[in-house]
Formats: C-alpha cells, structure tokens, sequence
C-alpha cells in the first residue's frame, strides 16, 4: 500500500510539474522590451524602485507594471514613468492587478481587449 501511494505521488508530482511548464505564460526579456519605448534595459530596471519609493507600490509590482508598459510599446522614454507611478498608484488603491492597472492607463478602461496593446505581454 505505501509503493502504491508513492506511485502515486510521483505521478501527481510530474503533472503538476507539465502543467506549471506549458501553462505560464511567455515573458520577453528586458532587452526585448526596452527598444519598444526607446529606452535601454538598465534605465527601465531603475525605473522600478523609483516607482516603487514614489507611491508606496511593492518593488515587485512596480517591476511588472513598468514590464507591461514597456512591453506595450506605446508610451515614450519621456512619459513612461508618469504611466507607471499612475499604473501603481491604481494597483494601491483600487487593489487591482498590474496588469489590469496598466490596462487601464492605456486604454482608460478595466477591461482588456485581446487585441488591446497588453495581448502579447
């Protein structure tokens, strides 16, 4: 009995593993992104926590929401951070996610298109 509840384990442990692999999503690196907005990938890694100390945002959410601005490519070098202490203050308040925040910032709206500039993010 105790083999068959190891088999089992084993097995359940190997699907988990399958569906965390195929089902995440595909992120693009910071040297992909960056060019979109015409910015270098180290000046968007800074950008992050001096997002972060303006509006109380978590580093981490700070880090996605600048991601998600820069992945979208329509904000500019010149207004990116603006977009993203918006994004982040919009997190904060209205408990959403950076995503949806962001969402929101580009479009003026919560919901996202599948089309809107966030689809392939």
């Amino acid at each position: 009995m105790k083999h068959i509840f190891s088999v089992v384990g084993l097995g359940l442990t190997g699907v988990f593993v399958a569906v965390f692999f195929t089902g995440r999503m595909n992120s693009k690196h910071l040297n992909v992104v960056a060019p979109r907005v015409g910015m270098q990938p180290e000046a968007l890694s800074a950008l992050a926590p001096r997002v972060s100390s303006q509006t109380g945002a978590t580093i981490g959410t700070s880090r996605r929401v600048v991601y998600l601005l820069a992945c979208s490519g329509v904000p500019t070098a010149a207004t990116i951070e603006s977009k993203a202490i918006e994004a982040a203050l919009i997190t904060e308040k209205h408990r959403m996610t950076a995503r949806e925040a962001t969402a929101k910032v580009l479009s003026g709206t919560i919901t996202e298109s599948t089309t809107g500039p966030l689809h392939d993010c």
